[in-house]
């Protein structure tokens, strides 16, 4: 009982950690290094993700987190990165940050791109509040291989990634958080 009171009260002082990560304090440097990294990734996906395009030309706006590292250990996991959110015309309209949190089961590690898609305005604003959404994601790699598929329960979004690397098997619940700052006050800041 001891220990699980210690998860619960580790994972609540995580979360409340998280939750107030802002996107701000983006340097020119970094954030010419993230346009880079944002052009690969959507390019790759481009080039490997069969349906891609069709959700890129039908919606409004989209967000690209490349290079997160994701994960579970038992029972307890998490992700985190920095990305950018276009507009349809593919023009930066901000910066935000990714903090989740993973719970479920497995041992499962994978290093991957990933974009999320809004499919109208409402979603685009929904994730523009930032907070606190509920999805779940299974992942499966072997040999540095990795083949994942996430869906979020609580918002309109859709999700395209391709893991780099990954190992192990797991299926859990995500807790994610995506903060967002106008690209103009980010780089103020």
């Amino acid at each position: 009982m001891k220990q699980q009171m210690t998860a619960v009260l580790g994972v609540s002082v995580l979360a409340a950690g998280l939750g107030g990560c802002a996107a701000t304090g983006l340097t020119p440097e970094a954030y010419e290094i993230t346009q880079a990294e944002c052009a690969a990734t959507v390019a790759h996906l481009s080039n490997t993700e069969p349906e891609f395009d069709g959700l890129m030309s039908q919606s409004v706006g989209y967000a690209v987190f490349p290079g997160e590292f994701s994960g579970i250990d038992w029972f307890l996991g998490g992700a985190g990165s920095d990305g950018l959110v276009f507009d349809q015309s593919g023009d930066v309209v901000g910066y935000s940050r990714h903090a989740r949190i993973n719970l479920g089961i497995g041992i499962f590690g994978q290093y991957s791109d990933h974009v999320i898609f809004f499919p109208d305005q409402a979603s685009m604003d929904s994730f523009k509040e930032g907070g606190w959404s509920v999805g779940g994601e299974t992942g499966i790699g072997i040999l540095g291989l990795a083949a994942s598929g996430q869906t979020s329960l609580t918002e309109d979004h859709e999700f395209v990634s391709d893991p780099r690397s990954g190992g192990g098997l797991g299926a859990y619940f995500t807790f994610d958080n995506y903060s967002y700052n106008d690209i103009q006050t980010a780089l103020s800041e």
